[in-house]
């Protein structure tokens, strides 16, 4: 519900922004040569926008399954899950974009954003038997990273509406994922046998990159305000994944070929500056 209430606030304020803006666009000048597209609506070099991002999520994390303390080493290989037939959802906000137009037809394109995450490891206290002092347990250590970047460009179109911006371009995306867990648990039983539950981190990383193609439509409802859609005709993507179960043992790897038709969309809400 927070999301759906959250999208009908931003086409609220991008309407309330288009009637306060739309009395001043007969005022804006072009800079150079104009990309004859419209007098009020064209981007124009040495712009840039910034848009919100609504789709499928931008992060690549599949079989980031970080090997067991206790049983065998998962053979799941990398998974590109940002790529899913059956679930794509506009109300999903999945990162920014931003692009420089360096002419009035070309735009370099940047999107991308990161989540690191990060728990120090803690050493477990055995408590006093027979007595009120309890034992602590320790704190498993827990390092968490996603990330996600994509650099391209973009050819923009004339149409006979001087709101209406089709383009195709391209895109390089990489992305790097990491799970990584440590355990300093020490336990003794009965008989005086220690039993030490990891020697050292436990951690499984992916690492992927490929090359998409992309074509889409802005439309400006304001002079710098528009709302688009874009959609990956083709997209590949090459993933590899390291698992490692420990200090000292053999690293368990796999990679995955993923290539795409016509499977990525997004939904996106600007401003042009």
């Amino acid at each position: 519900m927070k999301k759906y209430l959250i999208l009908c606030f931003i086409f609220v304020f991008a309407l309330t922004s288009a009637n306060a803006q739309y009395k001043d666009s007969d005022h804006h000048h072009y800079k150079g040569d104009t990309c004859k597209v419209g007098p009020r609506f064209a981007p124009q070099a040495g712009d840039f926008t910034a848009a919100m991002v609504f789709g499928r999520g931008a992060y690549l994390n599949g079989g980031l399954v970080v090997p067991s303390s206790y049983s065998s080493v998962s053979g799941a290989a990398p998974y590109a899950n940002d790529v899913d037939a059956n679930s794509n959802d506009i109300t999903n906000m999945v990162g920014a974009e931003t692009r420089y137009y360096v002419t009035n037809r070309f735009a370099l394109t940047l999107s991308g954003g990161a989540i690191l995450r990060n728990t120090p490891a803690k050493l477990s206290i055995p408590g006093i038997p027979n007595t009120d002092v309890p034992a602590y347990d320790a704190v498993v250590a827990d390092e968490r990273i996603d990330a996600s970047i994509s650099v391209g460009g973009q050819w923009l179109f004339n149409t006979k509406n001087d709101r209406l911006f089709p383009y195709i371009g391209f895109a390089l995306p990489f992305d790097y994922a990491r799970r990584s867990l440590y355990d300093p648990t020490i336990t003794v039983d009965n008989v005086g046998n220690v039993v030490i539950t990891d020697l050292g981190a436990r951690h499984v990383d992916i690492t992927a990159f490929g090359i998409q193609a992309v074509a889409g439509v802005d439309y400006y409802i304001a002079k710098d305000v528009f709302f688009g859609f874009d959609i990956k005709p083709v997209s590949y993507t090459y993933a590899y994944s390291v698992k490692v179960p420990g200090p000292g043992l053999y690293n368990l790897e796999a990679d995955t070929n993923t290539l795409s038709f016509f499977a990525q969309f997004s939904f996106k809400v600007g401003f042009k500056f």
